[in-house]
């Protein structure tokens, strides 16, 4: 209790702040009063066996007992429960290890943005107010100038829909000379953007141009579109120029950009288009208003945010602004259960693996001190010393291995079992099993070790007499 105690700060540091945990962890008195029944009712349990035999038997049937082994039976009992142990700690092991390489793939993954040094925030242009585009360019236009203009802002940016946070906004793609129909080889993501967005994440502009303040109702609908858009539908075909019906409007593509996960790590996204934040007609498409805002920044958060909320507050004075993070934070958002999924099992892996070894050295020790005149016989005998330790380090070892084999069997299909989450990791990841079962091979031999000195060096005739 005293050391649960103390623990909970470090439980606390397991689960990441961006998860939706209202309350830190507390030492709770049913979850120790829970526990303290659960050790007590083990301790029962595993003391009622023995209490019975040797209650139950009568002294000279205990003294006729081999007393080299303590009986076959128990013995049997004893060595199943390591086995038992070890295997346990081979699927915790190589479980905990495919996560491991699951996650190193996910933050390997490249998002298609550069996170480092962007804040983003929200403000709400609430609705009948902002319902005209002719009301909100004014407010995009001096929110954004006054901005860029801050020390240490290098661009900013006005998006519907912040990458990996909202995964939707899907519309159909329309060719000329095509019917509209809605499949998953015709879907785009639809983002309406101001100026800037694509250099404020670092997204690389491939072909053609950026959206423009030039781009208003009037003049032709114009859209960037990500490669993979143009890999689809024009192959080994110049992209710029091309028309297509999307969002309900004819649009020519000014521009072709670099691809990014908008629907998170895990998931291969749609091909990305981006249409200019002024041409819309009033009242459309209403949830696809520009509301996030990103801004590429080497001041100090505190010091930037005060700066933007003093000119959203001048723009608009009952503007709020709400969701302040950064990007890097929305990026590492992605891994955030896993990581604390992934502590969790590690811990009980090593937990796990410790167990095993404090067991394989337990039942070795008592082994050895059960076959003491069988040892001090065979060195009487002339048995070297090396010889003496080699055998108590191979029984130590078959006690692992079966533990081991099948251990990887299970580990296997809880591999299976959790494909989902292992990011295109395979289930019989060659160097997890390797690495999980060195590890137990390993703790096995450290476990054996202190047994096997202590049986080569017996007395033979100390061992003989204590018979």
């Amino acid at each position: 209790m005293f050391v649960a105690v103390l623990a909970v700060p470090a439980l606390s540091r397991l689960v990441p702040d961006t998860l939706p945990i209202a309350q830190q962890p507390t030492v709770d008195p049913r979850v120790l009063l829970f526990a303290g029944l659960l050790l007590l009712m083990t301790g029962l349990a595993f003391s009622l066996a023995p209490a019975l035999r040797a209650g139950g038997s009568v002294a000279m049937a205990g003294l006729r007992q081999d007393a080299r082994s303590g009986g076959s039976a128990k013995q049997r009992v004893r060595a199943a429960l390591v086995v038992v142990e070890v295997m346990a700690s081979v699927v915790l092991l190589i479980t905990s290890g495919l996560l491991v390489r699951a996650m190193w793939r996910l933050q390997s993954v490249d998002p298609g943005f550069r996170a480092e040094n962007v804040v983003t925030l929200r403000t709400a242009l609430p609705w009948p107010k902002y319902d005209d585009p002719r009301v909100r360019q004014p407010y995009f236009s001096k929110v954004l100038g006054e901005i860029r203009a801050l020390p240490g802002v290098q661009s900013a940016a006005y998006i519907s829909f912040l990458p990996m946070v909202m995964r939707g906004g899907i519309w159909p793609v329309v060719m000329r000379g095509t019917e509209s129909t809605r499949n998953a080889d015709n879907t785009a993501s639809l983002r309406f953007a101001t100026p800037q967005f694509f250099s404020t994440l670092r997204i690389p502009l491939k072909q053609g141009r950026d959206i423009a303040d030039a781009d208003e109702n009037g003049r032709p609908d114009v859209a960037v579109v990500s490669e993979s858009f143009v890999k689809r539908y024009w192959p080994n075909e110049p992209a710029l120029g091309k028309h297509f019906t999307f969002a309900m409007r004819d649009r020519m593509v000014v521009g072709v950009v670099g691809d990014i996960r908008v629907r998170g790590l895990e998931q291969t996204s749609e091909p990305q288009v981006y249409l200019s934040y002024k041409q819309v007609d009033s009242a459309a498409l209403i949830g696809y208003v520009p509301k996030d805002l990103v801004i590429r920044s080497t001041l100090p958060l505190a010091t930037l945010i005060t700066g933007v909320r003093r000119i959203v507050h001048e723009a608009d004075p009952l503007q709020p602004i709400s969701d302040v993070r950064t990007m890097q934070q929305i990026v590492s958002g992605e891994t955030s259960s896993r990581l604390a999924q992934l502590r969790v099992l590690t811990i009980l892996a090593v937990l796990a693996l410790i167990l095993s070894a404090v067991g394989i050295h337990g039942l070795l020790s008592f082994t050895v001190s059960r076959r003491a005149r069988e040892i001090g016989v065979r060195m009487a005998l002339g048995a070297e010393r090396s010889r003496v330790r080699r055998m108590i380090m191979r029984e130590g070892i078959l006690f692992a291995a079966a533990g081991i084999i099948p251990g990887v069997a299970v580990a296997y299909g809880a591999g299976r079992g959790m494909q989902a989450l292992l990011a295109g990791v395979a289930p019989a990841d060659t160097l997890t099993f390797a690495t999980a079962i060195g590890l137990c091979v390993v703790t096995t031999l450290v476990g054996c070790l202190v047994p096997a000195i202590r049986a080569s060096h017996v007395d033979p005739m100390t061992a003989i007499r204590a018979e």
